[in-house]
């Protein structure tokens, strides 16, 4: 049966779940979803199980538990997953929080940019200290595109690439057109290089 309200879901990166079980008793969590990494090794991964096993009895029958599969150096593809699980969440009435303390450094910073993307649907982002165990509450930045770079990008995924017709399309000067797509291909939206394609990252951004 659904909670009236919905659910408080709290989505964390997670590798051996020491910082993991430190933090929930301080949140009112409803339900965790633990972001894994899926490594070629199998040493690797037999652990990642045993640690996903072993937080799942620390909790037991008292916190659902849920796992998302991720790649741990595919940041757009990361991020992706996340947008798709918060919009989910969402659209079912439910309140999310973010918790980043543990995992490789990709895969928070990946969860932290999926999170700025979505601040209107975030409810806080957490990490907590190795040493006193503190609470620390992270700002919720936002990184939205002006209208112009997201239509540019749009464009260009749509096959667009002649700069004049870019040009007499969004209604501007040659200068800020040219302007426009350095600053999109240094922030990562469109390919380094000659020729403009979008990224999987700026693919993201205009879904």
């Amino acid at each position: 049966m659904k909670k009236e309200g919905g659910e408080m879901i709290v989505i964390s990166t997670f590798f051996e779940g020491h910082a993991t079980k430190r933090i929930i008793p301080k949140l009112l969590t409803d339900r965790l979803v633990l972001l894994i990494d899926e490594p070629n090794d199998q040493n690797k991964k037999e652990k990642i199980n045993q640690a996903v096993t072993s937080i799942k009895d620390f909790f037991k029958e008292a916190l659902p538990i849920e796992t998302l599969k991720i790649s741990t150096y595919d940041i757009p593809k990361i991020i992706g997953s996340v947008l798709k699980k918060i919009d989910l969440e969402v659209e079912q009435g439910n309140k999310i929080t973010i918790h980043i303390s543990e995992g490789r450094k990709t895969i928070s910073l990946a969860l932290l940019y999926a999170s700025y993307m979505r601040k209107d649907k975030i409810e806080s982002i957490y990490y907590i200290t190795e040493e006193e165990h503190t609470l620390i509450s992270l700002p919720i930045l936002s990184f939205e595109l002006s209208d112009t770079k997201k239509k540019m990008l749009k464009l260009i995924d749509k096959g667009v690439v002649d700069v004049e017709k870019m040009m007499k399309d969004l209604d501007i000067k040659q200068s800020s057109t040219y302007q426009n797509i350095n600053e999109l291909k240094k922030e990562g939206y469109i390919e380094k290089g000659e020729g403009l394609k979008v990224t999987e990252l700026g693919k993201i951004m205009v879904a």
